[in-house]
């Protein structure tokens, strides 16, 4: 009941038709919204018959002047293996837009003391667009299993079985309990109240819809060296998660399909969180293996970070947010390529960064490493070239004077006290020796070859391999970042980018991310990555900053890498649609031959970035631009041809003052004519500026998700029902 001193508001949203465990929930401002942690959001309940309509009331100060909030979806996992029940709540889906919801509930406040809303609001739907994500990882002990199926991956032992046509379906199952079908099944009081994992999802990638959603009743046809097939699962209980690999017939209209084989795999088997693994297929009915299937599997944690506040407050996200307005011009490695190109400084330090940044570009491109003592440095390459001395007579040939080094085999210190040449350095090199003991004078050692600054490069500013949070504290604010997270991939030749042990995904995902969660503030930042499963994790950790998917395509500059999701720009574009990703950063070489890619990814409201050599060239620029209107170039030399701006600088100047000059113009007249008068000045000063729209996939699966920790559960513990079964396998009917 409200008093005088408070204010009753109800809310009520409209969702989709939800799974029988899942549940709405509202998380806000106030106290009892949670503070914008999710796990103390409010639970929701329907409203009567109508199952797609939650309700939910909360008192608030009657002197509160906001009250935001958001909606989401979610259900509860067990974690506990015996003893009281530990349920902890996982996202499933969230309202995602840049801004939360918000109400003036002391405006809205009738004479009874009662704020309500005068039409209920449809879940993900805000200001006009739809934006739904999936949630992120919460818990200590919440993880999510990735199962990716494609290549040659089914192989059988007879001709007659490699002839057929087959469709596969994972189905996730706790070992601790037996399965529905299994006889005789296990008591229902043995059962936890709530299964310690999600249904499995699947995405198709090389299908028209690549979105994340449950699976068919009989699984997803799969083709040998055609189909490729994701699988996803969220735990609380890695050890003792399995999953059954069920091989169906194809069927036909008269004939349905069949269950023919069934692999099995247990996490707590495989022996790293990233890898691949052959699996035997049995045969149901004479139990004897009749093939095998070669799985690729990820284990995605969650972010280990001391602030927890950090990494889950819902308050703000940018994960799927882009205001498009006019082409962004982003500086490569600040002003440019040094080592293999010319540029005005050394790239990837803070001078080159900095420089960029005040000839006017948009946002700086650089990439980030770890070093062997796990701290975050920028430079571009896996190795350096460090000079050694001769222990017996004179080195004549210059490759055996220089030895290449792994980044991750450096510390900090090491990296910053050690001279290094550039990787190129050595063929070089090797050149002017040539050229020296002929008399010619065509050949010379480029000064920008020596990644270690000279004698006289006094200035820190130009030295290699800062560290990412002195960039973070030393570029203009007004600057974004487009961090390239490095992670060497092996390419289709068979050679590997850093040959020998890296660093675990998870591990070096965790230290990049801590440091920009910690230092960023509100500067601009998307991450970028070529390999997709770096992409797929920075996505799960966290949900503040957006991730690009950094494509190669069909090249003839480069070696190719073996993931076939970066060797296919469509391919990258349904890997981007189905994983929520903000959006691809084509290579040019391609886009400017096919346009084919760069369509589809409008089609799926992906946000397009390209980058490459041809962007040099400003007839390139012009077609990409003008044409194309893709969103953003990443080139060299940026603000050398011509002047330029940083558009963000510009919009702030712009608004600061035209509100200026409106409260100057008009104090006393019409607010309708006082907003007209601004909304025109603000059209004839960014009159080069699209109208701002957020670019979100509109459509927006179902997809799993699980948490879990070891927090206390929340106040608002989730109701006790009747048990479900320990095997979470919803189908979608044929």
């Amino acid at each position: 009941m409200a008093s005088s001193e408070t204010v009753e508001v109800v809310l009520s949203v409209r969702t989709p038709l939800l799974r029988p465990w899942e549940r709405a929930f509202v998380v806000g401002s106030s106290d009892e919204l949670g503070k914008w942690m999710p796990v103390r959001a409010k639970i929701m309940e329907r409203s009567g018959t109508d199952r797609n309509q939650w309700k939910c009331s909360l008192l608030v100060p009657a002197s509160l002047p906001l009250l935001q909030y958001r909606y989401f979806i979610g259900y509860y996992l067990e974690s506990a293996t015996e003893g009281p029940s530990h349920s902890q709540l996982s996202i499933h889906r969230w309202e995602c837009s840049a801004h939360p919801r918000a109400i003036h509930p002391n405006l809205l406040a009738h004479k009874n003391g009662k704020a309500a809303r005068e039409a209920e609001d449809t879940f993900g739907a805000i200001d006009g667009r739809t934006v739904i994500n999936d949630g992120w990882l919460m818990h200590e002990v919440e993880a999510s299993f990735f199962i990716r199926i494609h290549g040659k991956a089914l192989k059988f032992f007879t001709k007659k079985d490699e002839a057929q046509q087959y469709r596969l379906k994972v189905v996730p199952f706790d070992v601790r309990f037996r399965e529905r079908h299994e006889d005789p099944p296990t008591a229902s009081s043995d059962l936890p109240e709530y299964p310690s994992f999600s249904s499995t999802e699947l995405s198709v990638l090389t299908r028209d819809d690549p979105l994340f959603g449950e699976q068919y009743e009989h699984g997803s046809i799969f083709r040998n060296s055609i189909d490729y097939l994701v699988f996803r699962t969220r735990t609380v209980n890695v050890e003792n998660l399995g999953f059954r690999i069920e091989l169906f017939s194809e069927g036909s209209d008269e004939e349905k399909s069949r269950r023919l084989g069934i692999a099995y795999a247990l996490a707590s088997t495989l022996h790293d969180t990233y890898g691949k693994c052959t699996l035997p297929i049995i045969n149901l009915q004479s139990q004897r293996p009749i093939g095998q299937i070669n799985v690729d599997f990820m284990l995605a944690l969650p972010l280990k970070t001391k602030d927890t506040t950090m990494r889950d407050m819902a308050k703000y996200s940018y994960a799927r947010h882009w205001k498009q307005r006019r082409t962004l011009e982003i500086g490569h490695r600040g002003c440019g390529s040094s080592y293999t190109k010319v540029a005005s400084s050394r790239e990837n330090t803070l001078h080159s960064l900095q420089e960029a940044g005040r000839k006017g570009a948009d946002m700086v491109e650089f990439d980030v490493h770890l070093t062997k003592d796990k701290k975050v440095v920028v430079f571009h390459d896996f190795h350096v070239v460090i000079e050694v001395s001769a222990r017996l007579g004179s080195v004549t040939d210059l490759r055996e004077k220089f030895h290449e080094i792994a980044i991750k085999d450096l510390k900090l210190s090491q990296l910053h006290r050690l001279h290094f040449e550039h990787t190129s350095a050595v063929q070089h090199l090797n050149a002017v020796a040539a050229a020296s003991t002929s008399n010619s004078n065509a050949a010379s050692s480029p000064r920008m070859l020596k990644v270690t600054p000279d004698a006289e490069e006094t200035n820190l500013d130009h030295s290699p391999f800062p560290p990412l949070e002195s960039v973070l504290n030393s570029v203009d604010p007004h600057v974004g970042f487009n961090i390239e997270v490095k992670f060497p991939m092996k390419m289709k030749d068979g050679n590997h980018e850093c040959a020998g042990g890296y660093f675990e995904r998870n591990e070096f995902c965790d230290a990049i991310l801590n440091e920009v969660l910690s230092k960023a503030g509100d500067r601009r930042i998307v991450f970028s990555s070529f390999d997709p499963d770096i992409c797929t994790l920075i996505s799960q950790k966290q949900h503040r900053f957006p991730v690009l998917f950094l494509v190669v395509g069909a090249t003839a500059r480069y070696e190719p890498f073996e993931d076939v999701r970066s060797d296919c720009s469509c391919l990258a574009v349904n890997y981007a649609a189905g994983s929520h990703l903000l959006g691809v950063n084509f290579h040019s070489e391609e886009l400017l031959k096919d346009r084919t890619p760069f369509d589809r990814a409008r089609q799926f409201n992906l946000v397009s970035f390209v980058w490459g050599d041809d962007i040099n060239s400003k007839s390139a620029q012009e077609y990409l631009k003008k044409e194309l209107g893709v969103d953003a170039l990443i080139y060299d030399r940026i603000g050398e041809e011509e002047s330029r701006r940083n558009i963000f600088l510009v919009e702030r100047e712009a608004r600061a003052a035209l509100f200026s000059k409106s409260t100057l113009a008009s104090p006393l007249g019409s607010r309708r004519n006082s907003m007209e008068d601004l909304s025109r000045g603000l059209t004839d000063r960014l009159s080069s500026l699209a109208p701002p729209t957020c670019k979100s996939i509109s459509k927006s699966p179902p997809s799993s998700a699980s948490s879990s920790s070891n927090e206390e559960p929340p106040s608002n513990s989730p109701p006790r029902s009747t048990p479900r079964v320990y095997v979470r396998s919803t189908t979608m009917k044929q």
